[in-house]
């Protein structure tokens, strides 16, 4: 099956995640705030950060944005791109990387640039299809995750792990996601949660905000249409307010909308600026 037929045939799932449907959630009692630090991850305009840099970054902060996650630098120095960050006003928290730049001493020119960066997390982007066929290469993968844990600790950094939906497919019962939870400490290993891959697995966030208090300090607002696709944040059914209702408990301080393959990477950081002005923390 592939991801699209995916998407389509799980569209129905993760009920609590869909508009109307916590009721349990949003009951109680909080009090509520707004995001005050959006961000934006920069795979969503890979187009215009690639066509010009400096130019992406000004038109990211002119709509509002106040922290940027990256996946590439584009062949440029860290100071080059702090110092792009720094007459934009904007702060990047966190890099995106892949599994071969956690490996031997790939890692410590990751973590060399990420200090530059001031950022402070080094994120696994994703699993390729060609790393995620079993279990036993998932258990090879958290003794990677817990050398570049041990390596981010050392200095002052933190490694993270962000979500799609495959984590979720078991193997005789057992979650690789429930696996990495289990078998590497918090503090050695931070979550970044996908909302929107977390409803196509039909997962529930708040399940894991509560058993996994803390754990989570990065999350991707990514939204859904009706039909399964990925949406502009506020133009979907993804109920964010009744998912960030557990913000404190999760430990949530950054907020990054997403859309993989934007129509039009402007309106998209335009539209979803503005409807996730409209969420609340709770």
């Amino acid at each position: 099956m592939n991801r699209r037929q995916l998407l389509k045939s799980s569209a129905g799932l993760g009920a609590l995640t869909v508009i109307g449907t916590t009721g349990l959630l949003t009951a109680c009692a909080k009090s509520t705030k707004g995001i005050d630090n959006i961000g934006i991850q920069l795979y969503t305009i890979r187009s215009m950060m690639e066509a010009d840099i400096e130019g992406s970054l000004a038109q990211v902060a002119d709509f509002g944005y106040k922290e940027v996650e990256f996946f590439s630098y584009y062949g440029r120095s860290a100071s080059n791109v702090k110092s792009m960050l720094d007459q934009n006003g904007l702060h990047s928290p966190s890099i995106h990387v892949d599994l071969h730049q956690l490996e031997g001493d790939n890692l410590f020119k990751e973590i060399e640039f990420a200090t530059t960066m001031g950022q402070k997390y080094i994120t696994l982007a994703w699993l390729g299809e060609e790393n995620r066929k079993s279990m036993d290469q998932y258990k090879s993968h958290a003794d990677v995750f817990q050398r570049a844990g041990e390596e981010c600790n050392k200095a002052g950094l933190k490694f993270a792990y962000h979500n799609h939906e495959f984590e979720f497919f078991d193997f005789d019962g057992v979650r690789p996601y429930d696996m990495l939870l289990e078998q590497i400490s918090q503090d050695i290993m931070l979550m970044e949660m996908d909302f929107f891959w977390m409803a196509v697995a039909g997962e529930e966030p708040h399940e894991y905000f509560t058993k996994y208090p803390g754990r989570f300090p990065m999350c991707h607002i990514k939204d859904r249409s009706i039909n399964g696709d990925m949406a502009y944040v506020g133009e979907g059914v993804l109920d964010f307010n009744g998912i960030l209702n557990m913000a404190t408990e999760a430990g949530l301080k950054h907020f990054f909308v997403e859309h993989d393959t934007p129509a039009d990477e402007l309106i998209m950081m335009k539209t979803s600026f503005q409807n996730t002005l409209k969420l609340e923390l709770g």
